[in-house]
């Protein structure tokens, strides 16, 4: 098992332990997110649902020719997780995709322009 550094909250420490196998990896194109029920003003919190939709199967008979869009019916999204998130533990899971996003771009030989920017 992987350990990670001691926390310490005042005159508490405690050590998280992962676990050695991994849980089966599962494709994840879909997200949303939603806020939490006010308490005092600000929402208690940040729900963030994660999931895939896998395309349609389309065939032969669906004529895709003629421009236009094509209504090919709804795909349900498989929800895979949801999670709920403080403030503060939405920051940090931001700056640990952020810092991904940043080692796969540099080990891509370069930046991305993912938003737009570079």
């Amino acid at each position: 098992m992987t350990e990670s550094e001691p926390t310490q909250f005042a005159s508490y420490m405690l050590r998280l332990r992962w676990p050695d196998g991994q849980p089966a990896t599962q494709p994840a194109n879909q997200f949303a997110i939603s806020m939490g029920l006010p308490v005092g003003g600000s929402p208690d919190a940040i729900y963030l649902s994660i999931g895939h939709a896998a395309p349609p199967v389309i065939t032969a008979a669906v004529d895709l020719s003629e421009g236009g869009p094509h209504d090919l019916g709804v795909v349900d999204v498989n929800i895979f997780g949801r999670y709920m998130l403080t403030r503060g533990r939405l920051d940090e899971l931001i700056g640990l995709l952020q810092n991904a996003a940043t080692q796969y771009d540099e080990a891509q030989g370069g930046d991305s322009d993912v938003d737009g920017e570079s």
